[in-house]
């Protein structure tokens, strides 16, 4: 059906019109009242413009059928012609008088009305024409007219009785009922394939996020054993009284004696993804307590180290202010004061050993001192005695009598 401009009653003819469709149109007499649009499209060739001229001047008998296009503009295939309007009631072979304007919403306009007839003969171009090419459609002769009425013949294969009884309608409806059932059939398939697709995609992500936490908490596993042995043997090894703080060994005995969550679930490829995103948030959960056990346990690790050394250190310096002017060698507890200063535990260890060997050997050489000392005392004073004995022994014989001098 043939779209009419509600402002001008002109037909509005589509611009995708070809050059075979706008020939048997010319050649149609329902369109001779619009033979100016159709000398004016766009497709029209020069020949059917002159054409139109001559019949404008001399009346369509005298003007003939419409020139045939050129042959470089004609189409193969074969084309649907729409079916010509109502003429207004003019004399043949003038301009249409356009009809009063309808009233019409005021978005109502001609760019709406020509889109709407491009999609009409859109759809009626996919359609393949039943009748033959339009090079070979004669004009249609007008009809004898019998005062003002016109008759038409009643043979259904009068090619005017089927212009007047457009029975392709019932065909085109079929056609596009058929190809809109098609479309949303297809439409479905492409929908179900593509939620199909994308349910696919976020099982694969799943899987991936899964597994990327259960390496993640496998490593944080990793290491937290390997500090948690290292915490136990230093645990072991270390008594209460070689810390300077006894609560550290408290602190890192109860770190070693918690209890990990146990995880539930698998990243198997076969899961849920309902599992898997809930095994996911599981793994999550349980790296973060490993994460926050391994800081607290390294902590507690570190103030049981830092709390020994600080007993290695307070011992070495009480070594150093009590052995003053107590070793063999001052040098021993010079490098001793060093070592306590930079507080390096095996500088402090050698230098205590050292000190406490000059500390040995000052304490052996001072009772060696002494003994030779008490010694020689005792030495003195028998030759001091004897001495005296000889003395009174002497006076006694030469100053009086005395029986043990005799």
């Amino acid at each position: 059906m043939t779209r009419i401009d509600r402002k001008t009653g002109e037909p509005i003819l589509s611009p995708k019109l070809t050059v075979d469709q706008l020939y048997a149109m010319a050649n149609e007499p329902g369109w001779r009242p619009w033979m100016r649009l159709i000398a004016e499209h766009p497709h029209a060739w020069p020949e059917l413009a002159e054409w139109w001229h001559t019949a404008q001047e001399q009346g369509f008998d005298t003007a003939g059928a419409a020139p045939l296009p050129p042959a470089s503009m004609r189409g193969r295939r074969r084309v649907a012609i729409p079916s010509a309007p109502l003429p207004p009631e003019d004399e043949p072979g003038q301009e249409p008088v356009s009809a009063p304007a309808e009233q019409s919403p005021p978005d109502d306009s001609a760019e709406k009305a020509l889109k709407d007839a491009d999609d009409d003969f859109a759809a009626l171009e996919r359609i393949a024409d039943l009748e033959s090419d339009t090079a070979d459609i004669p004009p249609i002769p007008e009809a004898e007219s019998s005062g003002s009425a016109v008759t038409y013949s009643a043979d259904p294969d009068d090619l005017k009785v089927r212009r007047v009884f457009p029975v392709g309608k019932a065909l085109v409806a079929i056609v596009m009922t058929a190809s809109l059932i098609a479309v949303s059939w297809m439409g479905l398939q492409i929908k179900n394939r593509h939620t199909a697709a994308m349910r696919q995609e976020a099982h694969e992500t799943a899987i991936s996020a899964c597994d990327s936490a259960e390496a993640t908490r496998r490593t944080i596993q990793s290491d937290l054993d390997r500090t948690t042995a290292k915490a136990s043997k230093l645990l072991k090894d270390t008594s209460r009284g070689q810390v300077a703080d006894p609560k550290t060994l408290d602190a890192l005995n109860r770190l070693l004696g918690a209890k990990t969550t146990t995880i539930s679930g698998s990243c198997a490829s076969d899961a849920a993804t309902s599992d898997l995103d809930r095994t996911t948030a599981s793994l999550h959960r349980t790296t973060k307590e490993l994460k926050n056990r391994l800081t607290d346990l390294k902590a507690a690790t570190k103030a049981v180290t830092d709390s020994k050394l600080d007993k290695t250190v307070d011992d070495a310096n009480a070594l150093y202010k009590e052995t003053d002017g107590r070793v063999a060698d001052g040098k021993t507890r010079e490098t001793l004061l060093k070592a306590v200063k930079t507080r390096d535990v095996d500088a402090i260890a050698k230098a205590v050993k050292e000190v406490n060997e000059s500390k040995t050997a000052k304490e052996k050489a001072d009772a060696e001192a002494k003994a030779k000392a008490e010694q020689e005392a005792a030495a003195a004073a028998a030759a001091a005695q004897q001495q005296a004995v000889l003395l009174q022994c002497l006076f006694d014989r030469f100053g009086s009598v005395f029986p043990q001098c005799g």
